[in-house]
């Protein structure tokens, strides 16, 4: 039997051992906000979708909700890209709102647009947009521009390339209703591409050396039209991929977030 003494000895180690581990948690916390590990990352520190690092432009990630500051509506979603093309809430348009649904996280937008803190090139560039809940029959816009019409939509099942307000159209890719990988690949002076879970490849010419500033909105005729759909993950290389490149991104996106590609 220990005596009093012993026994307050004791006591005192056992609390000296818990402030330390106390002491150890917050500082372990506060170091994930030091100036340290929030100086700016590249490319290379992160592994990309099919480990595709050479080029990458912008990567927004919904499966990450540590990039993602809401409350609820986001106000800042972090590009893992590392190019500083971060998203920002806007003054005008609504900011979309991020959230799971059967299991499954993605950023709501009705209406809803986040502005680029830099711009990115709409040609040439590869795109990969994680899409749900869309409409077959609505005008859905992913990458553009508010102040004229230029970007990239998704118009009735097909996609619309616009460049200062003149548009190209491509066939009809498929339904966008429940989930989808749509891939845009644009090459400058060459044909451009667009398809839907890795189906036939739709050709479309179209030129521009416009950039985009926002996604989920572009300028229309009628004036600044937002996306009503949600976005789970949006993967842009301002190069064109190769073939290769192109299947293992997308196989790597669809067993992701469970959608079926070739």
């Amino acid at each position: 039997m220990r005596t009093g003494g012993a026994q307050r000895a004791l006591e005192r180690r056992s609390v000296q051992a818990l402030l330390l581990s106390l002491l150890i948690c917050f500082s372990s916390l506060a170091a994930q906000w030091s100036a340290t590990l929030l100086l700016p990352i590249s490319a290379a520190d992160i592994l990309a979708p099919g480990g595709i690092s050479s080029g990458l432009a912008l990567w927004i990630d919904a499966s990450e909700s540590t990039t993602v500051s809401s409350a609820p509506r986001i106000r800042f979603w972090v590009d893992k890209a590392g190019q500083g093309h971060s998203l920002l809430a806007t003054s005008s348009g609504s900011a979309p709102y991020a959230t799971m649904i059967s299991f499954k996280r993605q950023a709501i937008f009705e209406d809803s647009v986040l502005a680029l803190s830099a711009p990115i090139q709409l040609e040439p560039m590869t795109a990969f947009f994680v899409i749900r809940n869309g409409s077959d029959t609505g005008y859905l816009p992913l990458l553009g521009r508010t102040d004229r019409g230029s970007g990239v939509v998704i118009d009735a099942k097909r996609v619309r390339m616009m460049s200062g307000g003149a548009s190209t159209l491509s066939g009809v890719f498929g339904s966008v209703l429940l989930s989808g990988i749509l891939l845009v690949r644009t090459s400058a002076g060459a044909a451009d591409y667009v398809s839907l879970n890795g189906g036939t490849e739709l050709s479309l010419n179209w030129t521009s050396s416009e950039l985009a500033t926002h996604v989920g909105a572009v300028w229309s005729s009628t004036g600044t039209r937002y996306l009503r759909a949600s976005l789970s993950e949006v993967v842009v290389w301002d190069r064109a991929l190769t073939a290769a490149e192109r299947t293992t991104v997308l196989r790597a996106l669809g067993s992701k977030w469970g959608i079926s590609v070739p």
